[in-house]
């Protein structure tokens, strides 16, 4: 019959399947290093910020030589959870919580909540000044986060972190549907998946860290304003349990960093509920058919999935990032984990990730899963284990910012979580009936 060209066109794009069997990512040695470019990144000029790459032209982007709340307060939390010991990582972390004391203590220049500011100045620590897109009202939760699990390791700087945590904390119980910026810096919203997620982890363990402070009235503070968050989260999710970011940002993989950094292991969107699963084999649908480099994968039978940003980004081109990548690989690796803990996958959720894999969700394949996707992005490092921001979606060269600090903090966690996937599924093994 006459079809139409769609029809065979539809028919000539390949699926993107993302199962494997397990095989590490990276060396030891490789991640050792990936560490030294991070870390290069910290407490710049012993300011205690961290920059967002060493790059002041990075093309589209301009100059990225700044310290900006949101990736410092991840990456802090990345770090603390990278460091074997405690005493490997106190220096940098309390620069990092003095550098929250003098940020936080300062006047606004932007005539908006010093709190809501979304980049300073380096080495002056001054908020920037320049056109930018504010306010961001994600930091306040995301700093409040990475200094309560520094204060929990470390109780002798409980009291000064404290003093911190609380201004971040009371600005969120008071202010958490305020309209602000996407972590994008380019939309506006008083309802972003990405804040409300992570806010409501800020206040549900401010509740207990305010408690341990002698603060009831604080505590119960934060307990109410994390249950109204609670209820608003359910609007994020539509019909088929796929989760939008934003109602003017939909497909939007920020939600799969949310899912990383906003869990509070309580079934809230935990890494096995269908939630989870039809959001990530969406967005992987999405960036499998947005991306040359996907297509092409495919087609050599090489499994994986390059994640960008959100359906339609054009920014430097819209391409792949690797932070994304990574998060996406730290999303399969905690699935792994959680399955051979003994968690079952969600019913309905069964199917889409069997069909996301190419074969059965079983605790070993969501392994090689987030194995494939690094590997996928690693196959374009080209400088050893320095990272750019984005992968060219055609030709798959580094563009954008170089070294960013966001995307070691990513490829960390991402590895921390697969230590734990394997540990449980090691411990599955050697169970004797």
């Amino acid at each position: 019959g006459n079809q139409p060209w769609c029809f065979y066109s539809d028919r000539t794009v390949p699926k993107c399947t993302i199962g494997a069997d397990p095989k590490a990512p990276f060396t030891d040695d490789e991640i050792a290093e990936v560490m030294q470019h991070f870390e290069a990144n910290l407490d710049i000029n012993g300011s205690g910020m961290v920059v967002a790459a060493p790059d002041h032209n990075t093309g589209p982007g301009g100059d990225y030589y700044f310290a900006w709340a949101r990736d410092g307060a991840l990456s802090m939390n990345a770090y603390l959870q990278s460091k074997p010991s405690l005493a490997e990582a106190e220096q940098k972390m309390d620069s990092w919580i003095a550098w929250l004391e003098r940020s936080q203590n300062q006047p606004d220049p932007n005539n908006i909540n010093i709190l809501t500011e979304p980049k300073y100045v380096i080495p002056e620590g001054t908020p920037y000044t320049g056109g930018w897109c504010r306010p961001q009202n994600d930091g306040p939760g995301l700093r409040a986060i990475t200094a309560m699990a520094y204060a929990g390791v470390k109780p002798s700087v409980q009291q000064k972190v404290w003093a911190i945590v609380k201004q971040d904390l009371d600005w969120v119980a008071a202010n958490y549907a305020s309209s602000g910026c996407d972590l994008w810096e380019e939309v506006n919203s008083d309802d972003f998946f990405w804040n409300r997620y992570t806010m409501r982890k800020a206040l549900m363990q401010g509740v207990a860290f305010a408690k341990t402070m002698g603060d009831d009235a604080s505590a119960s503070t934060y307990d109410t304003a994390a249950k109204a968050i609670s209820g608003y989260l359910s609007g994020h999710v539509q019909a088929d349990g796929f989760v939008i970011e934003s109602q003017n940002r939909q497909k939007d993989t920020a939600v799969i960093e949310a899912f990383n950094v906003g869990d509070m292991n309580d079934g809230v969107f935990g890494p096995l509920s269908k939630e989870v699963a039809v959001t990530l084999a969406g967005l992987s649908r999405l960036f499998c058919r947005s991306y040359a480099l996907n297509q092409q994968a495919s087609e050599a039978g090489m499994p994986g999935v390059l994640f960008g940003r959100y359906e339609g980004d054009n920014y430097d081109g819209g391409n792949p990032w690797v932070l994304l990548t990574a998060s996406a690989a730290t999303l399969l690796y905690r699935q792994a984990e959680a399955a051979a803990k003994g968690n079952s996958l969600d019913p309905s959720a069964l199917n889409v990730m069997a069909g996301l894999l190419g074969r059965d969700a079983t605790p070993q394949n969501l392994l090689g899963a987030g194995d494939a996707t690094l590997a996928l992005m690693k196959k374009y490092l080209t400088n050893g284990m320095h990272m750019n921001e984005q992968i060219d979606r055609n030709t798959g060269s580094l563009t954008s910012a170089k070294d960013l600090t966001w995307n070691y903090s990513n490829v960390l966690k991402a590895m921390n979580a697969r230590k734990a996937a394997e540990k449980a599924i090691a411990s599955i093994s050697t169970i004797s009936i």
